[in-house]
């Protein structure tokens, strides 16, 4: 096991901790670290690329799943891979590809680690697709007795859509195997519009598509539509705007520029209202602001604390530059998410606490047993955490 003393910052550098950051190689590596911060009472937080804006880490312990990384068995005839913790959704498509498999839907940036993108429900768009969490078939953990277990979608379903969507807080994930597709290329376009032929077209353009977005931009109340579908075709470059390519490649966006953000998830029934109310609000007290808002779909599904439980979604992302004070829009935002019973993405600015959390999610109790028992003594929790889940 190697160690930093340098202290450590998340993407965006919103988080700057002065732990050291453990660098473990080996699953006893993992289990003497939590083991001993058992015993001193102290509290060890994972990390993958830091790819989240809240507050998941601690100046006690972070541990790097670095060393936790790549595809360790493929299962081509169940379409199943088991892949390191640590892995990068950059590094994982090429990987998966070359075993002719590939994730069959992924966000539009990938830039975290596999088990970051798990933990905090991580998800692309598509009204019939679900978020990546709901791939994991099997979980390898250290939870807070050191023991390594193996969590089974068919033996320990309620703890496995537990730990799914557990930010870290049921252990120190090694390893998932996810289940995959056959390995597939996507028909991307892209264009600019205006905001009335998208209010006008955005429902049509959602049930014909596998997959579709935009984002809207304040500065010019001009929206940027995206569209991707399966396609039999080879890779090729049909126009300025329009291409084939491997899934990897087309599912992400280059996000260059550092940015904070906030995502919340609303009913599919009201999330174009929804929209409507921010591009209001925003037209009137943020007029010039250049980063856009992102309207995605995402498909229900029954993990305690995803944002899609037991609802088909529209999801609605905000941003704001790294170097900028993000409270004046996130809180304009925020505010308006709420009105329509709105889930916060995990990994992303929100200022929810427990009692909000259960009265949005009607398994929150399901998914506090389930932490509990992997987690008695609270390890893996955070003060930040203990308010958000614990109360």
């Amino acid at each position: 096991m190697t160690d930093s003393s340098t202290g450590w910052q998340n993407w965006s550098g919103s988080q700057r901790h002065a732990a050291t950051v453990r660098y473990p190689r080996s699953v006893d590596d993992v289990q003497a670290l939590v083991t001993r911060a058992v015993a001193a009472g102290r509290q060890v937080r994972a990390v993958g690329t830091g790819h989240s804006f809240v507050p998941f880490w601690t100046d006690d312990a972070i541990v790097s799943l670095d060393h936790f990384a790549g595809v360790h068995a493929v299962d081509l005839s169940r379409a199943e891979a088991t892949i390191g913790a640590g892995t990068k959704l950059h590094d994982l498509g090429p990987l998966l590809w070359a075993q002719g498999l590939s994730l069959p839907q992924q966000g539009d940036i990938d830039r975290q680690s596999i088990a970051g993108a798990i933990g905090t429900g991580t998800h692309g768009t598509g009204k019939s697709l679900q978020s990546l969490s709901n791939l994991v078939r099997s979980m390898r953990l250290v939870t807070a007795d050191g023991r390594l277990r193996e969590l089974h979608h068919e033996r320990d379903a309620d703890l496995l859509a537990a730990a799914c969507v557990a930010q870290g807080t049921c252990g120190i994930m090694l390893d998932v195997t996810l289940a995959l597709a056959p390995a597939f290329n996507l028909h991307e376009r892209t264009w600019e519009c205006g905001y009335d032929e998208c209010a006008e077209r955005w429902v049509e353009l959602v049930n014909t598509n596998r997959h579709f977005e935009f984002f809207w931009t304040p500065a010019t109340d001009r929206c940027d539509m995206k569209v991707l579908n399966r396609t039999d075709a080879g890779p090729a470059r049909l126009g300025e705007s329009e291409y084939i390519a491997p899934a990897w490649e087309a599912f992400p966006s280059d996000r260059d520029i550092r940015f904070n953000e906030m995502e919340y998830s609303v009913p599919y029934a009201d999330g174009w209202a929804c929209f409507v109310a921010l591009r209001e609000r925003f037209l009137k007290d943020f007029p010039r602001l250049p980063w856009p808002i992102e309207f995605r779909t995402l498909a229900a599904d029954d993990l305690p604390l995803s944002t899609a439980q037991g609802r088909d979604t529209i999801t609605l992302s905000v941003h704001q530059g790294a170097e900028r004070d993000w409270r004046p829009v996130f809180e304009a935002a925020e505010a308006i998410f709420r009105t329509f019973d709105g889930r916060p993405h995990w990994g992303k600015l929100h200022s929810l606490r427990a009692a909000d959390v259960a009265a949005l999610y009607p398994r929150f109790d399901d998914f506090r047993s389930a932490r509990t028992t992997l987690d008695p003594s609270g390890v893996f929790l955070n003060d930040y955490l203990r308010r958000l889940l614990v109360g």
